[in-house]
């Protein structure tokens, strides 16, 4: 007889219904005790493995969770997938059961490599459960090693829905989803998971890549240009940069184009077995060393962004999403091109504006949000104009602002959201300060003695983490909170402002720094992921251009997966997400916006030689 190491109900249960809400399941090596002919093995520098001897089963069950019942989400399309990390092995077989149904099995004697590691990876359906992967119940597993001994690494047992839907998307602001993952260049959007080695796919476009290539709502992708997934991180950081399905299916995009291939390679699991699809790319030949800014591809890239902020913009001169942003974000974004046919376009947007706000000092609720894009948006048109249109507007903003703050809890003037008050127990907030002092630098150079920055400067210079008091360099999220994970956006334009001052700069070569040290936190900013990322990279473009250009060549995948030629970009979850500032519209005109570095056309997104 076999030897046997029973082990119930030891995998470790890490179900949540918010950040890693289909991940029922993830057994470490290290869990499995040295017994009958099973050991753990602890390789230097690496993780736990778990080695059996040939004939060696080991046992356990888990406990699944219910499903959460989803709005016409039919509950009989949920199942379960595993994932088994090999690292040596012959065979071997995973057997499993529910109480009272019989047993089913899974042979496998080649495991495909995983991407950047040096094992492969097993997996597949854990099918026969009887409605268990929706109504929750303990599932029983052996897993055998046949044909001589196996080395074995991490096993994952996921759920996965046959026609998932946008209402299993998690919610986007700070949480770890589950997040939407679009290609554009592929033609497909999709659900990922926090943990999961695998992604399934919501939806297929017509006449895209995916659907001529035989793709299909449903399909479980586990593999791309030969290369099993990894566990995707969706948490802002170095894993997400790394390893993140985004990050996977750019990369292999960007190969293909710099090698010269047509096609990216993907592998999907369905319930009939796996299919392996072929997805012509819409472009040929490398990208620039600098896309999306210059080079191949580049130009292409921004008339199509381009063409997107024309075609979307509505009659009244507005977007879609929120119009205390993106009215704003859409005209400056056209008017960085420098081209005076969309002058329409940015008159029927200022119209809008000048109609809803045509007083500052009369705003409310969240108004320091919507005065700051829209000041910085009429100080631009006054640069370069010069009639002195815009002028009351902006003198009467930098008249009002200091008369709005609130004592903070440090005893220094603050601004909140708005001039209602102060948020977080008067602790008071930097992101929207920074977008203040963009304004009130930019009114300067209108001529307008402002004084926001002077009114403020007590509080901003406390929010700041000082290295020469042992902080990071990066701007706080107030005095109590130097986070180095929210920073990006908040800390690029502080340094933006400070240089459009034209004074000393004092701090913005120590904001810079944990800004290249730490760019994969960008879409992390503190309000929102977008524009933040694009908001910080603007930034750059004009504090410390080399840094831009150090910086972005690193994220051409992330632009060649998000672009659909023809179309502009395509949506996918930042990890600080904002829904409600329109998803697609948010990514093309703050993109948009990031191109005016290459064009001249506003001051912010100017060197300093330039301006």
């Amino acid at each position: 007889m076999a030897p046997r190491c029973f082990l119930p109900a030891l995998l470790l249960l890490v179900f949540a219904p918010a950040g890693r809400a289909h991940l029922v399941a993830r057994q470490g090596a290290g869990s499995y005790p040295a017994a009958d002919g099973a050991r753990a093995l602890k390789p230097k520098g690496e993780a736990e493995r778990l080695e059996l001897a040939e004939g060696t089963t080991v046992a356990f069950a888990i406990q699944v969770p219910a499903a959460r019942e989803v709005e016409g989400l039919d509950p009989a399309g949920w199942f379960l997938r595993f994932d088994l990390d090999v690292h040596t092995a012959t065979e071997l077989e995973l057997t499993w059961a529910v109480e009272g149904g019989a047993a089913s099995s899974a042979r496998a004697e080649a495991f495909l490599p995983v991407r950047g590691r040096d094992h492969g990876r097993w997996g597949g359906r854990i099918g026969d459960l009887g409605g268990l992967a929706a109504s929750g119940g303990e599932v029983a597993f052996e897993l055998r090693a046949r044909g001589g001994a196996a080395t074995l690494g991490e096993f994952l047992v996921t759920r996965h829905h046959e026609a998932p839907t946008r209402k299993l998307r998690g919610k986007e602001n700070g949480k770890l989803g589950p997040d939407q993952l679009s290609s554009g260049m592929l033609g497909f959007s999709a659900l990922t998971e926090h943990q999961h080695a695998a992604f399934s796919l919501l939806g297929v476009r017509a006449g895209g890549p995916a659907a001529k290539a035989g793709a299909r709502r449903g399909d479980v992708v586990v593999e791309v240009d030969g290369e099993r997934l990894v566990p995707s991180s969706i948490a802002p950081g170095w894993k997400w940069f790394e390893e993140s399905h985004e990050a996977v299916l750019g990369r292999a995009i960007q190969s293909a184009l710099e090698d010269g291939r047509a096609s990216v390679k993907l592998v999907v699991e369905r319930e009939s077995g796996l299919e392996s699809l072929s997805l012509k790319l819409p472009l040929r030949g490398a990208p620039g060393a600098l896309f999306p800014l210059s080079g191949k591809h580049a130009e292409r890239f921004r008339e199509d962004l381009v063409g997107w902020a024309v075609r979307e913009q509505r009659k009244n001169g507005t977007w879609p999403g929120t119009n205390a942003v993106n009215v704003a974000m859409g005209a400056l974004a056209l008017l960085g091109t420098a081209d005076p046919s969309h002058a329409s376009a940015i008159e029927r947007s200022v119209d809008f504006l000048l109609k809803n706000n045509p007083e500052p000092s009369k705003m409310k609720g969240l108004a320091y949000w919507q005065l700051s894009f829209q000041g910085i948006l009429f100080c631009e048109l006054e640069l370069k104009e010069g009639d002195g249109r815009f002028l009351p507007w902006i003198e009467e903003a930098c008249t009002w602002l200091p008369t709005t703050t609130h004592e903070s809890k440090w005893g220094t003037q603050a601004f909140g959201h708005g001039p209602d008050g102060l948020p977080y127990d008067n602790k008071a907030l930097m992101a929207p300060t920074a977008h203040l002092l963009v304004f009130d630098a930019l009114a300067r150079r209108c001529g307008v003695e402002s004084r926001v920055f002077e009114h403020v400067e007590p509080y901003v210079r406390h929010a700041w983490s000082d290295p020469e008091s042992g902080g990071h360099g990066a701007m706080g999220y107030n005095g109590s909170y130097r986070d180095k994970g929210e920073f990006w956006s908040r800390t690029g334009l502080v340094a933006l402002a400070e240089v459009l001052r034209g004074d000393d700069a004092a701090m913005a070569p120590s904001l810079l720094v944990l800004m290249e040290e730490r760019h994969p936190w960008m879409l992390n900013s503190h309000a929102y992921g977008e524009p933040g990322g694009a908001l910080g990279l603007l930034s750059l473009s004009t504090v410390k251009r080399e840094l831009l250009e150090r910086i972005v060549p690193l994220y051409r995948w992330r632009f060649l997966n998000a672009w659909e030629p023809g179309h502009g970009l395509r949506y996918t979850s930042p990890h600080m997400g904002a829904p409600y500032m329109g998803e697609e519209a948010i990514l093309n005109l703050s993109y948009l916006l990031l191109l005016a570095s290459e064009t001249g056309g506003l001051a912010i997104a100017r060197q300093a030689e330039e301006r």
